[in-house]
């Protein structure tokens, strides 16, 4: 694995520094994001070390919060970690419940298509950021809408006995 593609401007390390917290987080995550967009070929937490002088440990802390948030995949190979693109996006519908929006979408690349569902929340400087994604395949769709109405059903049937 060479050279990476990067963004046009990218915050030298002093500047990043000078960010408050909550703001080096939000660039972070956007510029993992961009770097994961601009080369679907795969990324490793090494290349975009090299490239950006950004800390081994910040980098890969931002590419799993992107993993566990159905925002990136990641494939092991051996010692290797590679991160990838989702694939293309597209949200079919939102619900909101309290202070969260779950937001349904599907997500297509060039092995899978997949159901995504994804927890969004306001933060602190008023942007909604995914908090917790999951991403199912879509053949899976009718053996998750029965489990799902047999988890409702089971809710229901316990409700009712209180």
């Amino acid at each position: 694995m060479g050279k990476i593609n990067l963004p046009g401007e990218i915050l030298n390390k002093e500047t990043f520094k000078t960010l408050p917290a909550k703001e080096k987080e939000e660039y972070m995550n956007n510029l993992i994001r961009t770097l994961l967009q601009l080369n679907p070929e795969g990324i490793t937490i090494t290349q975009i070390k090299e490239a950006t002088n950004f800390t081994y440990s910040t980098i890969w802390h931002h590419l799993e919060v992107l993993n566990c948030t159905a925002q990136a995949n990641k494939i092991s190979r051996g010692n290797l970690d590679v991160y990838y693109p989702t694939g293309s996006y597209s949200s079919l519908n939102d619900y909101k419940r309290n202070k969260a929006t779950y937001e349904v979408g599907l997500v297509k690349n060039n092995e899978n298509r997949l159901i995504s569902i994804r927890e969004k929340r306001e933060n602190r400087l008023g942007n909604y950021i995914v908090c917790r994604g999951v991403e199912v395949p879509l053949e899976l769709a009718n053996e998750l809408i029965t489990a799902l109405t047999k988890a409702k059903k089971a809710d229901e049937k316990e409700k009712s006995r209180k």
